[in-house]
């Protein structure tokens, strides 16, 4: 599990880090879904769901995701290990007024089986920069890695502030005191919560007004 992050560091200069296929689509006014399969992470392959309910003009939002997966070799090439486990978490979002701060609670089946809740609270800033924190708390006792409990940071940047083209893409970094088993998740790499901010007014408005700045 996250643990063997040494092992997959170590085994390999150039693995594949994501290889996966994905259909979305929107089956009603305010509700969306998304399907995926192939190499998902650095750690995991296999295939998984996402629905999203997002009203329109609304703070908050509701999704459902739920993956099977089966933990890679360490040389991040094509093989697999034995490790399978069922992994999903359900996510209620809530877009408050205060800062364009964003908080997410998570609860559900971790990578290591596990059971519990994440909290996650971000904030983005009219140059596209996200910053946010959370924290995790599972029935994970001491089986796995260091514990129950998790916690960490992370940035993310927009690639525009990098090219003279204008991009949707992103990239950043998170930290983390310990990679441990207990609370880890799947790192999707397409969330339907982002690929719908369209659907946010406050991001429509905030580009117009750098528009017309």
């Amino acid at each position: 599990m996250r643990t063997f992050i040494g092992e997959y560091l170590k085994e390999t200069d150039a693995g594949i880090d994501n290889l996966q296929y994905t259909r979305t689509y929107q089956f009603g006014r305010d509700w969306y879904s998304q399907a995926y399969g192939g190499i998902l992470e650095m750690m995991y392959a296999g295939v998984g769901a996402e629905v999203l309910y997002r009203p329109m003009n609304s703070a908050l939002a509701l999704g459902l995701d739920i993956n099977r997966v089966r933990q890679r070799d360490f040389d991040q090439q094509f093989g697999l290990r034995d490790y399978t486990v069922t992994t999903g978490h359900a996510t209620a979002y809530w877009q408050t007024d205060w800062h364009d701060v964003l908080v997410k609670g998570s609860v559900g089946r971790y990578l290591a089986g596990d059971i519990g809740a994440t909290l996650d609270v971000s904030r983005s800033f009219s140059n596209g920069v996200n910053i946010g924190a959370w924290a995790t708390m599972t029935d994970a006792g001491d089986d796995y890695g260091e514990g129950s409990f998790d916690k960490g940071l992370y940035v993310s940047i927009p690639l525009d502030a990098f090219f003279t083209t204008s991009s949707k893409g992103n990239t950043g970094l998170a930290w983390a005191p310990l990679t441990r088993d207990g609370g880890a998740r799947l790192n999707r790499r397409y969330q339907l919560y982002d690929m719908t901010g369209d659907r946010d007014p406050e991001g429509y408005w905030d580009g117009i007004n750098k528009v017309y700045k």
